[in-house]
């Protein structure tokens, strides 16, 4: 079994919709929490992001940001995350940007190819990177897999 914290890079996968739609689509969430219960620092919000949780949770945007850290434009709430419950996040509806995303984070290379880097503590995101790396996948632009 793969490190928790190792990843993997998917490079030259274009960023585009239709590459974003088939990540999604092939995504299975095996419901284990680990995004949400301690392999990352924390849980990055953006400060519209930390006005929608706050009024969530009846605070205001000052009471809530004094209860997380602040990192220059943005917000993190401390793993394990606090609207993790059981199962399930508390906040799907209305949950960050980073949060839709896992265990995908997109990154530009210098010359302007896009790599998706996939979280290894992730099982379905480890799932989905064994389907990518089989082979061209109907609907998916990519160049080639590489492991790091």
């Amino acid at each position: 079994m793969p490190e928790k914290f190792q990843s993997y890079i998917v490079e030259g996968l274009p960023d585009i919709p239709s590459n974003i739609e088939w990540l999604r689509a092939h995504f299975q969430c095996h419901n284990c929490g680990e995004c949400c219960t301690g392999h990352t620092v924390g849980v990055r919000v953006t400060f519209r992001e930390a006005e929608r949780l706050a009024e969530r949770e009846g605070l205001s945007t000052s009471a809530f940001m004094s209860q997380v850290l602040q990192d220059r434009d943005s917000f993190i709430i401390p793993q394990p995350c606090r609207y993790f419950s059981g199962s399930s996040c508390t906040v799907h509806d209305i949950k960050p940007s980073v949060c839709r995303k896992y265990p995908f984070n997109r990154r530009e290379i210098v010359d302007r190819r896009t790599s998706w880097v996939v979280i290894a503590g992730c099982p379905g995101g480890i799932d989905l990177v064994r389907l990518v790396s089989s082979g061209p996948q109907l609907g998916l632009e990519y160049i080639a897999y590489n492991n790091k």
